[in-house]
């Protein structure tokens, strides 16, 4: 029996798109060849006649990224198991969001303990200034409750 993804191969194959199923799975893994650093920054948009075209989302990456052109360019053709990428063309403009990996959700913050609650209920009675207790109210309870605090 032939897996769906040995039989969407060869229908690709078949039909002589076998280089659009190389781009697409060069696309896809665009994160892991490059790295989450310059996945953040940038994202390939299509490879057209052996190019491969990616948006950089300011100078200075278009800068770093040309620079590395070499680099990259190796990385692509060793992943893609051969040579559709002969060059890569930087632009600047808006990468997709769907290409950027989303940075780590915050580990949730623990509650204040009652006894922590007294002490800083104590601390600011003092203050007079409602705008100024409920800064230092809002700042020490994010530094009690802040999980990488220990």
């Amino acid at each position: 029996m032939i897996g769906t993804h040995r039989l969407v191969e060869d229908l690709f194959k078949a039909h002589g798109l076998e280089s659009k199923l190389v781009e697409h799975r060069l696309m896809q893994a665009w994160p892991q060849i490059v790295g989450p650093q310059i996945a953040a920054h940038a994202a390939p948009t299509e490879v057209r006649a052996n190019t491969l075209r990616v948006v950089v989302d300011s100078s200075t990456w278009l800068h770093e990224l040309t620079l590395l052109k070499p680099i990259l360019i190796e990385k692509l053709r060793r992943s893609s198991g051969g040579a559709i990428v002969h060059d890569v063309l930087f632009t600047i403009g808006n990468p997709p969001a769907a290409s950027r990996p989303q940075p780590p959700s915050a580990p949730p913050r623990e509650p204040i303990q009652p006894a922590d609650q007294a002490l800083l209920d104590a601390a600011l009675a003092p203050l007079d200034d409602p705008v100024l207790k409920d800064s230092v109210r809002r700042l020490v309870l994010r530094a009690l409750t802040d999980p990488r605090r220990d």
